[in-house]
């Protein structure tokens, strides 16, 4: 967890705002909608088998040289049809020339990056979680060095530079984990990708079939992450420009987000496992959803009250046009950090069906939503009616999942919940009220807003350490016991 939050988002608000700040929002806007229907169209290439092969070789260890090598099989198979569905879709959305050149490039590393997936569901699998945790930051770190040094070289920066080094990060990151996995599991047969003399293990259509709960539901969350830059570079008036402005706060929606995926893949082997032993598990979601509530919160105040200021730490053109675009996308994660708790008590229940109908139902009222106002947007209004989209898509889910929640798992423990919620909201408000009425620098009175807003969380009432403490000090492995 300490390796995910210095990298990733590190590179993210430090190396990848720089390359869009140099790129300028309309070359980005180019950029940002591939890269988004890229991973939109990500289930084709994974189908699930990363999160399912992982709790399947965790309980049964020796399918590590059986199904998982089948897994590639099923992967190789499904490499083509990801590449030829990804271009032709691009095409048929208008894309040519140099998009669509991009466009293949960019689909060649996401193969990359799911062939790595799918070696660290193996390294998961067999326990190897140091090794796993270091492999997960080495693309992203080689980048952060390769991207920065170009960034320190030159004046300008081209797309292209950023495609090649994904593709050397991706494959250096590939062969480490390979040759990981290959090492740690040197007691088993080799699992090279190989599948001679192999008979055993799973056939293609049962991998598909098992992984599909999983991948469906990556789908339909994707969909209503992902396809609002889409629609807004191909139907909006100045659609480019405007998708980069949309991409250079959405860069914050995703280094903030990272808090809440890491904290979900801690929660869900302690929920897995305190419902098997028929323990209550509203302590502990109420005190990591409190956690969340805080972090989310407090960004999402700060950068209501100072946009401009916010963006311009890490950007130094076109700060004035994404300004209002970034609070409605802070508003966004601040909701979205909640479902991660509640989503994942869900999935640790196997309510897969009810979370796919929500996330199905999410992708629906936000290409519905989407559509209509793009087709009246003006000029520089498309992306923050998109972000406001996004808000509402995000606060529909939350409550669903928190509705299915609170149904399965009905008390007076979530009143405090709430109550931390009205707390936490009262403090941030009259912070950064103070802060900008009377902070006589708009950069230190952002500082002062942001830091006043997490320290308000520990308030009495906002947030309980106590099940975290209880959490974090207990051994487990995480993987097994999911």
């Amino acid at each position: 967890m300490i390796l995910n939050l210095a990298v990733k988002p590190a590179y993210l608000l430090i190396i990848d705002t720089k390359i869009q700040d140099l790129l300028g929002p309309e070359e980005f806007g180019r950029y940002f909608p591939l890269l988004s229907l890229s991973i939109l169209l990500n289930i084709i290439l994974d189908a699930g088998l990363a999160n399912h092969m992982t709790r399947f070789v965790s309980g049964q260890p020796e399918e590590i040289h059986h199904s998982f090598r089948q897994g590639w099989r099923t992967k190789r198979l499904l490499f083509p049809c990801y590449l030829a569905t990804l271009m032709l879709i691009g095409w048929l959305l208008g894309w040519r020339g140099e998009s669509l050149i991009w466009l293949g490039w960019i689909g060649l590393n996401q193969a990359l990056l799911s062939a790595i997936l799918y070696l660290r569901a193996g390294l998961q699998g067999i326990g190897a979680h140091r090794t796993d945790a270091w492999v997960s930051i080495a693309d992203r770190s080689i980048l952060f060095i390769a991207m920065g040094s170009l960034i320190v070289s030159f004046d300008r920066f081209d797309v292209n530079w950023l495609l090649a080094g994904s593709s050397v990060a991706l494959s250096i990151t590939f062969l480490i984990a390979f040759w990981r996995l290959k090492k740690q599991s040197r007691e088993v047969a080799s699992i090279l990708p190989n599948d001679d003399g192999i008979n055993s293990g799973r056939s293609f259509q049962e991998n598909i079939t098992a992984g599909w709960p999983y991948a469906l539901l990556f789908l339909l969350m994707m969909t209503y992450h992902r396809v609002d830059g889409i629609m807004l570079e191909r139907m909006a008036p100045n659609g480019a420009i405007q998708a980069g402005w949309y991409a250079m706060s959405y860069r914050f929606f995703e280094a903030a987000n990272m808090i809440g995926y890491l904290c979900a893949t801690l929660l869900l082997p302690y929920f897995t496992r305190m419902l098997a032993n028929e323990e209550d598990v509203r302590p502990l979601a109420r005190s990591m959803s409190s956690i969340l509530l805080t972090a989310g919160a407090a960004i999402a105040w700060a950068a209501w009250y100072f946009p401009e200021q916010f963006l311009g730490i890490f950007y130094n053109y076109e700060v004035q046009s994404a300004a209002d675009i970034l609070p409605w996308l802070m508003i966004s994660f601040a909701v979205f950090a909640q479902g991660y708790v509640f989503s994942t008590l869900l999935t640790a229940r196997g309510d897969m069906r009810i979370l796919n109908r929500m996330a199905g139902a999410g992708a629906i009222i936000n290409i519905v939503l989407n559509a209509w106002w793009l087709s009246q947007a003006s000029a520089t209004s498309g992306g923050v009616g998109c972000a406001v989209i996004s808000a509402i898509t995000q606060g529909s889910m939350v409550a669903g999942q928190v509705y299915f929640c609170l149904r399965k798992h009905p008390g007076k423990e979530w009143w405090k919940l709430l109550r931390a919620l009205f707390i936490h909201s009262f403090a941030c408000f009259a912070i950064c009220s103070i802060a900008s009425r009377w902070g006589s620098n708009p950069n230190e009175a952002l500082g002062i807003a942001l830091l006043g807003c997490l320290v308000s969380g520990l308030l009495p009432g906002v947030i309980d350490f106590r099940s975290m403490k209880k959490m974090l000090t207990e051994k487990m492995n995480t993987f097994a016991d999911s």
